[in-house]
């Protein structure tokens, strides 16, 4: 979040000085690892668009993969606009395509792939506070569980922030599922007037928030609500056009951005050449516009001298015309084979920037009477956009002078209390030299850090200055990790950390602070201290910045272990384990702290570590007291070092494509106490799929389960087993299942059991990735029948048994009423369509919204083949089994249950 502009006053000090903390293309700090189209002559021809353009476009969606991203290219790369992407959730509630991570954990991998997505188009992002909890078929269920005022609160808040020129959002009304999109939309049109009325949110203008009215605002035309729109009152945002500094068209570099959301299963191909467009349609705008229009910005001038509407000053009005010459002389002066020509003309348009500034800001003219109270807001607004403007010319500067700062750090992962060294190195590309005037490590406070070697001075062409520094983290430094979380009893977020705010993370621990001279002009540029390494499954070069981690790790498997209340007392057998990760040695000792009336053996187990790193754990045996009421008990690990206790893991999400983030997770089991059965001599074989916690589950009902590999499917023994699961999404995901289909139907009609969870509309075609052929069958079931997009959201709406004997709802364990409460997050999705009489659809369920209309089937669908049976699950027992919802462990007891026949 930009600094509160009533800090503007205290900023003429460093204007004075001639330097500039350069902001970097958005809230968080520049990527880690730039692209090539960021470096060089390429990087200072798309930063010269920047240069002299003032307007700003705030984009309003729902969920991260809602964006236009060609559209977003189009202004932010094509046109040079400052564009902003506020995303009211972080997406917790989809579906993973790429591994495990589920509600908050998910959370932060789709903001992980958003920000890999904006190295890309070079958008600025911003978050809310709202919670995805699922697909919705109510805009009023949004909000009730949004909450519309603190949800309105975040977009206000964003819209006064970044203070946009023109909004686009999504169409504020539609039909049918996904009504997140239009609560979104209704929000954005909302705050529209309300961002700019004082007496709304009062309490933003308390931190320094000024109000703000944007010009226009749009929404993306799809569906109906495009098609109820005439021709004439639609707005075109070409995509397709072909763009000679980045060798493709915006809507190809879109596709590119895009292809980031992969756990969405966003597609990885490059959009053809060819003509593309957005098509918006104007909502609201002030001054009302009564023309036809041909672009999103026409009546917005964003240049320099468009930004004279804000301070009736003819002074300032006539220095803002005499900057626009000066800016066409900087790009004028770009020469991909010399881009040091464009330094002189860049450093004295800085300097003309700078001055106007200070003019914007000077004390005297802020002192205004009450009448001119709208002149004081003005100048503010005036200084904050040439602020921006400092920081662009800034960035222009630097890649025409070849500048290239690094900063690097020789621990990625470090401790409360540990030391570690920095490298800060400068380079210099271009054929001019430079002057280094300071460097300086910006680390939190309580953190200590002293200059070991090199120094200040210039920087020859081609040479390299490099300044080293000691570190040591505060002892009670904070452990990285997400800065909100969400509330226990609300579909909202909390803010643990509330300055950062609408940010997408926290800002980095430790930056490095670089002091420069070039072209006579001072400027300072900012950058994250990083470490680097090789990256996972992909290889090649990651780098993320230092990260605290705490000294002892701990964490217990499994995370969910059931306990039958019929039969016989078994003890449960727990592993625990403590990694350390201080980089001394040490001791500490393990132990596990159970329910009253519980007994763990052994009652502490010593550990003794001899690097960094190591992870040592132990085996416990829990026995349960002699009575154990129904429900969820917590099991805790706990390991101490020297009267230090932890008893919290660290979860770490990361994949090829985006950045290493942690979550902290408290090393629990919740041991679930229910009555479920599974018969003797069971055998079960599952085939995963891109990540889902139910092949655990079944072992822990005390079954024996293999994991099939593609040798298993192709050639094994199959009749070994009673039952064989596939797990998610694994038709889309395994090539081997889908060739070893025609083995497993010969296998189910032998007498075996073939459970098929859910699986997305790949499992309707044989080639995942392109469309299935329109009303043909899947090839992977054993009669007619296709998987639909067809869901039921609410997870509270009652299930109407259709089958009441079925053996999947009888045996072992009986299916009533009570197994259908406390779910979480939806019924069911991707629901079975079968369109042949030998499927036997058991349950039937409807939603309670009208736009989700009519009872529903395929959430569980049954059928014989030969000698036994397929069964398809369209229930959401991915999500209920990890939450410990008792009735998903029971339709799960059974689901596997059946013998061979």
């Amino acid at each position: 979040m930009r600094p509160p502009l009533r800090r503007a006053l205290a900023l003429l000090a460093v204007l004075a000085a001639s330097v500039l903390l350069a902001r970097s293309a958005g809230p968080d700090q520049p990527p880690l690892l730039p692209l090539d189209l960021d470096r060089g002559s390429t990087g200072l021809g798309l930063a010269l668009r920047r240069v002299g353009t003032t307007g700003r476009v705030l984009y309003v969606t729902a969920h991260p993969d809602d964006e236009h991203n060609g559209v977003l290219v189009n202004l932010s790369r094509g046109r040079g606009v400052h564009t902003a992407l506020l995303t009211l959730t972080r997406g917790e509630g989809g579906q993973n395509a790429i591994g495990p991570e589920l509600f908050e954990a998910l959370g932060v991998l789709r903001t992980g792939e958003l920000m890999a997505l904006h190295r890309y188009d070079g958008v600025e992002q911003y978050f809310g506070r709202a919670y995805e909890f699922g697909y919705s078929f109510s805009v009023e269920e949004t909000f009730a569980r949004w909450g519309y005022q603190e949800t309105l609160g975040d977009v206000v808040r964003v819209m006064r922030a970044f203070r946009p020129d023109v909004v686009l959002t999504l169409p504020p009304h539609g039909h049918g599922g996904g009504q997140h999109h239009q609560a979104a939309g209704q929000l954005a049109l909302a705050a529209f007037r309300a961002a700019a009325d004082p007496s709304r949110f009062p309490e933003q203008q308390r931190e320094g928030l000024r109000p703000w009215q944007a010009r226009k605002i749009y929404a993306g035309g799809v569906g109906g609500f495009l098609a109820d729109t005439p021709p004439g009152q639609r707005v075109h945002v070409p995509t397709g056009v072909y763009d000679p500094l980045l060798g493709m068209t915006w809507e190809q570099l879109g596709s590119r951005a895009r292809a980031m959301h992969r756990c969405q299963g966003a597609r990885q191909l490059l959009a053809p050449f060819g003509p593309a467009e957005g098509d918006y349609v104007l909502l609201d705008s002030e001054p009302r516009v009564t023309a036809a229009e041909e672009d999103i910005l026409d009546g917005v001038d964003t240049g320099y001298t468009g930004l004279a509407r804000l301070v009736p000053d003819a002074g300032i009005a006539s220095a803002l015309a005499g900057l626009a010459p000066r800016a066409a002389s900087a790009r004028a002066a770009f020469d991909p084979a010399s881009p040091d020509n464009a330094v002189p003309a860049l450093a004295a348009l800085l300097q003309e920037v700078r001055r106007l500034r200070t003019s914007a800001l000077d004390p005297a003219r802020l002192k205004a009477p009450p009448s001119a109270e709208g002149d004081e807001s003005g100048r503010l607004e005036l200084a904050d956009r040439l602020g921006e403007e400092e920081a662009d010319i800034v960035h222009a500067l630097a890649l025409a002078q070849g500048v290239v700062v690094e900063a690097f750090a020789d621990a990625g992962l470090v401790t409360p209390g540990q030391s570690f060294s920095v490298s800060v190195a400068l380079s210099n590309e271009a054929r001019r030299p430079f002057e280094v005037a300071a460097v300086a490590l910006e680390p939190p406070g309580g953190w200590t850090v002293e200059p070991r070697e090199g120094s200040a001075g210039e920087v020859a062409p081609g040479a390299t200055r490099t300044l080293r520094f000691a570190v040591k983290a505060a002892v009670d430094a904070r452990v990285s990790q997400p800065y909100w979380r969400k509330m226990k009893d609300r579909d909202r977020n909390e803010l643990l950390f509330a300055v950062d705010g609408t940010l997408p993370w926290s800002p980095p621990d430790v930056s490095a602070r670089v002091g420069l001279s070039i072209g006579g002009a001072g400027c300072a540029l900012s950058v994250p201290v990083a470490w680097r390494y090789e990256g996972p499954l992909a290889g090649g070069e990651k780098r993320h910045p230092v990260q605290v981690v705490p000294e002892l790790a701990v964490r217990i498997s499994p995370p969910i272990l059931p306990l039958p209340l019929a039969g016989p007392r078994r003890p449960l057998e727990l592993h625990a384990f403590a990694r350390s990760n201080a980089p001394a040695s040490g001791e500490a000792q393990l132990r596990l702290e159970a329910p009253a009336g519980w007994s763990v053996q052994p009652a502490t187990v010593p550990l003794r570590f001899t690097y960094a790193g190591e992870e040592l754990g132990a085996r416990f045996q829990v026995t349960p007291g002699a009575t154990v009421s129904p429900g969820l008990h917590t099991v805790r690990a706990v390991a101490a070092r020297d009267g230090r206790g932890a008893s919290s893991g660290v979860q770490v999400v990361e994949y090829p494509h985006v950045e290493r983030r942690q979550l902290l997770r408290p090393a629990e089991t919740r041991v679930l106490a229910l009555d479920v059965r599974t018969p003797p001599g069971l055998a079960v074989g599952y085939v995963m799929g891109s990540g889902d916690a139910i092949a655990d589950a079944i072992r822990e009902l005390g079954l024996p389960l293999t994991l099939l590999t593609a040798e298993d499917l192709a050639f094994g023994d199959l009749a070994r087993f009673s039952t064989i699961v596939a797990g998610i999404r694994a038709y889309e995901t395994r090539p081997d299942l889908r060739s070893a289909q025609g083995r497993l139907l010969r296998w189910v009609e032998a007498g075996g059991h073939l459970v098929v969870q859910y699986n997305r509309d790949a499992f309707n075609g044989t080639a995942p990735g392109a469309p299935p052929p329109k009303d043909a069958s899947s090839p992977y079931v054993p009669y007619p029948a296709v998987v639909t997009p067809e869901r039921i959201t609410d997870e509270t709406t009652p299930v109407r048994v259709l089958v009441p004997d079925s053996p999947l709802l009888t045996t072992p364990n009986r299916i009533g009423p009570a197994d259908w409460q406390g779910w979480v997050q939806e019924r069911g999705i991707q629901l079975l369509a079968a369109r042949d009489p030998r499927y036997r659809d058991l349950l039937a369920s409807t939603d309670p919204f009208p736009e989700n209309p009519g009872e529903k089937r395929g959430l569980l669908v049954d059928a014989v083949v030969g000698q036994g049976t397929w069964t398809y699950v369209g229930l959401v027992l991915f999500r209920e089994v990890p939450a410990g919802v008792p009735g998903g462990w029971r339709l799960l007891a059974n689901l596997v249950s059946r013998p061979r026949r």
